[in-house]
């Protein structure tokens, strides 16, 4: 199955759809693992108490189905399919199995499957568990990101060309001042020197205007 954006809606919708199985025997967690690409998963599967375990298979289903990896009861392991080679660590617990994938790929979105095989009575049998769905998201930026990115390396230059016009429109403003000031101060002086022109004008046609008031009598 090829890979298109619309998969991993598509691979959901068909889990929650397919039903649930009638019994699972085996606890496998986490149900849902969504992580980018290039990260790692944990993927943990309980060892069955029903009969003897003769093996345990990690098992790629819906997208791409194949048996990944097979651990023997004796806890030897044997990687099946090669797409996962040098990419699996193996932890024995317990009562349990830890696998972790590394370096994961968009390809490698998938529902992984514990599956164990056992002897129930001297009789081969399968208990399974409900599985992991992986989705793994490509680790490139978006077109939106993209755009983010672009947006924020204009930044600075917005910020530069508007603090480049408050201090132009400040300096404006003070030299406006200034000079207005000054034109009031002149204003006010060439007044006074008007004023005191007239005044003394005044003082002198008085004086000459002025005569002898017995004269013509």
């Amino acid at each position: 199955m090829l890979w298109t954006p619309a998969l991993p809606a598509m691979f959901l919708l068909f889990l929650l759809f397919q039903g649930t199985p009638a019994q699972k025997d085996v606890i496998q967690e986490p149900a849902v693992l969504l992580v980018n690409e290039g990260e790692s998963v944990n993927i943990t599967c309980s060892l069955t108490t029903k009969g003897t375990l003769v093996g345990m298979y990690l098992k790629r289903e819906v997208v791409n189905a194949m048996e990944v990896l097979y651990i023997t009861n004796n806890g030897r392991t044997h990687t099946v399919s090669s797409l996962y080679k040098d990419r699996i660590d193996i932890s024995f617990l317990s009562t349990e199995v830890r696998i972790t994938l590394h370096q994961l790929h968009k390809n490698d979105t998938a529902l992984y499957v514990c599956n164990e095989s056992i002897l129930e009575n001297y009789e081969p049998n399968c208990v399974s568990s409900k599985g992991t769905i992986l989705v793994v998201k490509d680790k490139s930026p978006t077109e939106m990101e993209q755009a983010e990115c672009r947006m924020a390396s204009w930044v600075p230059y917005v910020l530069s060309f508007l603090a480049l016009i408050s201090v132009s429109a400040l300096g404006y403003l003070i030299l406006s001042h200034i000079d207005i000031k000054k034109q009031c101060q002149e204003g006010k002086k060439k007044q006074s020197n008007t004023v005191y022109e007239d005044m003394s004008y005044s003082l002198r046609f008085n004086t000459l205007t002025t005569g002898n008031s017995y004269s013509n009598c």
